[in-house]
């Protein structure tokens, strides 16, 4: 029996497509990719159905027999098309969906979701303990790295930075108060990574600051890579804003420590001192429930004391899941 046709559909955000890659490669199966762009009518995305309207003109002309078995998209945008896909399969093609589908989970054949989403629980919702990631073995680092590190003393202590978020934010007091932690621990060295979302304002700073020791490094580039650094690295610490950052240190197998983020005016009165966990009063994303299960369970420490913990690979449970839901054997592409 010929093995199950897969879509993955891919689309503007590069964080997005790595999960929805990550799946579809964790699967260990051929798949297609399926490149979406969107027009104007995005903005109206909540309000439908099955539908292609929100694709152009290309895009719309990716989307044809022969239909998938399964298609797997991530956020709200991949929804109406997903749903459409299925409709005019005559309802054979199985949605899986990455994230917060932001209606009704009953309307796909499997949500595979992280806490901070408000997703009603089901036996078609799965809760992954971090995010999917394509980061599962931090790479070796190449001749260029392997020269950059050269210079600097172990450990090596990579604070991770992002940005500001929906009712949340990152200042700079908070950094500095992070910094002074690491800095104060004995020896080895200071690499501190920012990323896309990193005020840039906080980057020029930290640029200034960190170009006055010669055991500290600023990395605002895609040169050395972040993924390398985790592989390297003594210990990781991580703005709280960030789930990927968080879950890919976690994977790296090293301590990890979580730097704190502030609630903004709108974020308090939005979500409230405490995450709701139940009822209507949980249908925000709230990083907090996140946050809260990595503590609860010990699998992250702090800026003092960080932690490391073992932990199921998110990849290979999403990947069984989806394997059970195609009738699949777990280790091959037979049918059971």
């Amino acid at each position: 029996m010929s093995a199950p046709i897969i879509w993955a559909l891919q689309g503007p955000r590069t964080g997005d497509n790595n999960q929805v890659l990550a799946l579809a490669e964790a699967l260990g199966l051929p798949f297609q990719i399926i490149q979406l762009r969107y027009n104007l009518a995005r903005a109206i995305t909540r309000l439908l159905g099955p539908s292609l309207v929100t694709l152009d003109r290309s895009s719309r002309a990716r989307i044809a027999p022969p239909w998938p078995d399964v298609v797997i998209g991530i956020g709200r945008r991949s929804v109406p098309v997903a749903r459409w896909i299925k409709r005019v399969s005559g309802g054979r093609t199985k949605i899986v969906l990455i994230g917060n589908p932001r209606i009704d989970p009953w309307l796909f054949d499997l949500v595979i979701t992280t806490r901070q989403y408000p997703v009603p629980p089901g036996d078609n919702v799965l809760p992954l303990p971090i995010g999917l990631s394509r980061y599962q073995t931090p790479p070796k680092p190449d001749a260029e790295e392997q020269a950059w590190l050269a210079s600097l003393p172990r450990p090596l202590r990579v604070v991770a930075i992002g940005g500001a978020t929906k009712y949340w934010q990152l200042s700079k007091a908070v950094i500095n108060g992070a910094l002074a932690i690491v800095r104060a621990k004995p020896g080895g060295s200071l690499i501190v990574v920012t990323s896309r979302r990193t005020d840039p304002a906080i980057v020029a700073t930290l640029a200034h600051e960190l170009d006055a020791n010669p055991n500290e490094r600023l990395i605002a580039g895609s040169f050395p890579r972040f993924a390398m650094l985790l592989g390297q690295a003594g210990e990781i610490h991580v703005t709280a804003d960030s789930i990927s950052m968080l879950s890919e240190a976690i994977l790296a197998g090293k301590p990890v420590g979580i730097i704190p983020i502030e609630q903004t005016a709108k974020g308090r009165r939005a979500l409230g001192p405490e995450p709701h966990y139940d009822g209507s009063q949980a249908r925000r994303r709230d990083l907090r429930r996140f946050w809260h299960y990595l503590r609860d369970h010990r699998i992250i420490g702090t800026v003092e004391q960080p932690l490391s913990a073992p932990i199921d690979n998110p990849n290979q449970i999403a990947a069984a899941a989806l394997r059970s839901l195609l009738g699949l054997d777990p280790g091959n592409d037979q049918p059971r």
